[in-house]
């Protein structure tokens, strides 16, 4: 699930300036950069999640806390499944800051899918994660308890009937996209824990995730056309990309999330998928983090999740997994040589259209060091994008076949 925010401000390149910036400065860039704090009308009402959650939420939570050792229990969630299958919640941003001191959100999205396609296309080793959640991370590994790398869970095939709950834990390292209003990225890693389980004649799967440490430092990253396009570049610059406020060194100081997919009813493809989000994150230790910037991150998260998912062109598991399967085929020379196709496609695609985002420095598409430094994970992860990006119909197939090989 995306996890964004952060800020920018090129002030003075004296040090001194960085440590004793005033305070009207600083509330000001606050105003800048999350102007929802300073009084802009129109959002959600905000409200408490009630009290009868929080057993269940903490329960789940202490899954991934390596000071406790415990056993799921379906029973010590009662509460949150019934206010998850509870209806008429839109229009109002629940929160629960208070179960691990952060600022928090609550969100749900109904898919129209059965809970076993979506764990298809979302829980398939043969299928990047970064596929069916292209606005919210960029890279997304899954790790053993050493931190190597593994594949990720083929959770279908544990889709059981009723019986005993099914918990698998590990480790993720992710790496997100750049926020909206600050251009910053991180990279981070998380404990995880994956729950399938069936209570009252509904299959769930819950997933809950924990930051290890505190991010590494903020970098620039820039959003090309609009969030939408599920276009970015990735600087190693650290910093925001807000003028004035270059210089700051930000972090996502810690996090917290569960995720609950609920197959509402058995006989009906329709999965609700609710959302617990908890967020620090800032510069100097000092948290900017508000509840709607939370509760907007969850939105660009389930926007583009649903889009894909729902799409009627989504073609079959298999038959995604087979395109996939041709980008980790590529040997290092073939995806330069893609890589270079893309820089070119995105200089057509932007450099002189209305519809770009002014900030982004446009000599990066003719940095041919930038693209020769791209790892073979990110370079791949760009492509899997661009895969996806054509299949929902954000691309022509004159404009990618070069690039995704679509001729025969």
């Amino acid at each position: 699930m995306n996890f964004r925010q952060t800020f920018p401000l090129r002030i003075i390149a004296a040090g001194f300036y960085r440590r004793t910036l005033p305070v009207t400065v600083i509330l000001l860039a606050v105003c800048i950069l999350f102007p929802t704090v300073c009084g802009a009308g129109g959002d959600p009402e905000q409200i408490p999640l009630p009290g009868s959650l929080s057993t269940g939420l903490v329960h789940l939570l202490d899954l991934v806390n390596p000071a406790e050792t415990v056993s799921f229990d379906p029973a010590k969630i009662a509460g949150v499944m019934d206010f998850i299958e509870k209806p008429e919640k839109d229009g109002i941003l629940y929160y629960a800051d208070d179960i691990l001191g952060m600022p928090s959100a609550y969100l749900e999205s109904d898919l129209h899918r059965s809970l076993g396609a979506v764990l298809s296309y979302a829980f398939n080793p043969d299928i990047p994660d970064v596929a069916t959640m292209p606005s919210s991370v960029r890279l997304f590994h899954w790790l053993d308890h050493r931190g190597r790398r593994q594949p990720a869970p083929r959770l279908e095939r544990n889709l059981a009937a009723p019986g005993k709950p099914m918990v698998l834990k590990g480790l993720q390292e992710v790496e997100i996209t750049p926020d909206i209003s600050s251009g910053a990225y991180y990279r981070y890693r998380l404990r995880y824990a994956l729950v399938m389980f069936t209570f009252r004649q509904h299959r769930v799967l819950v997933t809950v995730t924990r930051q290890v440490d505190a991010s590494g430092v903020g970098k620039k990253g820039y959003i090309l056309g609009t969030d939408d396009d599920w276009d970015y570049l990735y600087s190693d610059e650290t910093g925001l990309t807000i003028p004035a406020l270059g210089w700051v060194k930000s972090y996502m100081y810690d996090s917290g999330a569960i995720l609950v997919y609920d197959e509402m009813d058995p006989g009906t493809p329709q999965v609700r998928c609710a959302m617990f989000k908890w967020l620090r994150a800032g510069w100097a230790g000092i948290n900017m983090v508000k509840r709607k910037h939370i509760y907007n991150g969850l939105k660009r998260f389930a926007g583009s999740y649903k889009e894909i998912l729902e799409h009627p062109r989504l073609p079959p598991p298999q038959a995604l997994a087979s395109r996939f399967a041709k980008i980790r085929g590529l040997s290092e020379n073939q995806l330069a040589s893609r890589m270079q196709k893309y820089a070119a496609l995105l200089k057509k695609r932007y450099l002189n259209s209305n519809h770009r985002n002014p900030e982004w420095p446009t000599e990066l598409l003719d940095d041919r060091t930038y693209w020769r430094g791209l790892s073979r994970q990110q370079a791949q992860s760009a492509l899997v994008i661009e895969t996806i990006k054509y299949v929902v119909g954000k691309s022509r197939e004159d404009e990618v076949a070069r690039l995704l090989d679509l001729n025969p």
